[in-house]
């Protein structure tokens, strides 16, 4: 009787660390085939070492690249310029939207930059204007002429060259 119960103890022995080895080689394929797809992705993205044929480099380069010389670049002041000015029959407002227009994006990023002094001046000029010169459209063209020529000299000082090639008025306001 006694031989009869060592084989049954050795037979529920053996499933069990047979069970255990087959969970150890399960875990160890998925890790290898998740480490694989993940190296395989990084690699062929080109964020591991080669990837693809290069194609791929030279059109995300063509992507970063500054916009072509004909692609105008739009810049928006992000208030409108507000001044008052007194004339013969009592105190007026201008409130004006400005926006500029370059070609170069370096040209942007100066105008972002000397933004005080652009708007210093610009206020100035505003505020040295006649509600009566400005009431028709030659004399809001002719602001918008003058504004272009202050800004291209604020660039031209702080930048080396005008940068600048449009102003417009998006809102133009008298009271």
């Amino acid at each position: 009787m006694a031989a009869k119960g060592k084989p049954k103890e050795e037979a529920a022995e053996k499933p069990a660390g047979g069970g255990n080895k087959k969970m150890i080689i399960m875990i160890a394929v998925i890790v290898l085939v998740l480490g694989g797809g993940t190296v395989g992705t990084l690699f062929f993205t080109g964020m591991l070492g080669g990837g693809g044929d290069g194609a791929d480099k030279k059109e995300d380069a063509a992507k970063h690249e500054a916009p072509a010389a004909h692609d105008p670049i739009y810049f928006a002041f992000e208030k409108p310029i507000v001044v008052n000015f007194e004339t013969e029959s009592g105190l007026r407002f201008l409130q004006v939207g400005v926006e500029l227009m370059s070609y170069d994006p370096l040209a942007i990023e100066a105008v972002k930059t000397h933004m005080p002094v652009i708007k210093n001046n610009v206020i100035l000029m505003f505020s040295n204007q006649s509600f009566e010169g400005l009431a028709g459209r030659d004399g809001k063209d002719k602001l918008r002429e003058q504004t272009l020529k202050e800004i291209q000299a604020v660039m031209e000082k702080y930048f080396g060259k005008p940068g600048v090639e449009e102003v417009y008025f998006t809102s133009f306001v008298m009271q």
